[in-house]
């Protein structure tokens, strides 16, 4: 499995042939994806021809043996968003996108037992730096990967890792996942 973050809350999680984008911020990205996952609707980009599956809603579904699952975030916003699951080569992730309170518990729920956590690690405008360490706390995922800002610091702090070392990608196999182990994977954004 690989993890590549493509800035803002953009990443690309890739097995063998498969391909899952998580809110992609134009079409061009779309070819040879088995899924594109929206957390916010309306989407930055539309549906193409080129793209796989399309999922920017609550529900469950499935495509090509990746399972989606997702609830609503019930933030009070122009837009709707969606915190998902997503079982893709038995791993299994929790996605939060652009939350800005601490979820409630149905979507606590629907991320028990993930393996990667994918959330917003830099606060304002998104959930509060103290909120997010607590849901990590109450999670117990094996790895967090902060989305939406560079400025990891704070957060890092907040779960008494001072230090760590931003990377590339994040490339790992299920069995390599130490499961609670709570370890935090910064990634850069990749340049286009």
């Amino acid at each position: 499995m690989i993890i590549t973050y493509q800035g803002d809350d953009y990443f690309k999680l890739q097995s063998g042939q498969f391909t899952v984008l998580i809110d992609p911020v134009n079409q061009r990205s779309f070819k040879g994806a088995t899924v594109v996952l929206n957390t916010v609707r309306p989407a930055k980009t539309q549906p193409s021809e080129e793209g796989g599956f399309w999922i920017d809603h609550q529900g469950e579904y499935e495509a090509q043996g990746i399972h989606i699952a997702g609830a609503s975030l019930e933030e009070k916003t122009e837009g709707e968003k969606t915190a998902y699951r997503i079982v893709f080569d038995d791993v299994v992730f929790g996605i939060l996108g652009y939350c800005a309170k601490e979820p409630g518990a149905r979507v606590q729920e629907l991320l028990q037992e993930c393996d990667v956590l994918i959330l917003p690690g830099s606060g304002k405008p998104f959930i509060p730096i103290e909120a997010a360490a607590k849901l990590v706390r109450q999670l117990e995922p094996s790895v967090i990967i902060p989305s939406l800002g560079e400025h990891y610091k704070p957060f890092l702090k907040e779960l008494g890792q001072e230090k760590t070392n931003t990377e590339e990608k994040f490339v790992f196999k299920k069995k390599d996942l130490s499961p609670k182990a709570m370890a935090i994977h910064p990634l850069t954004p990749k340049k286009s």
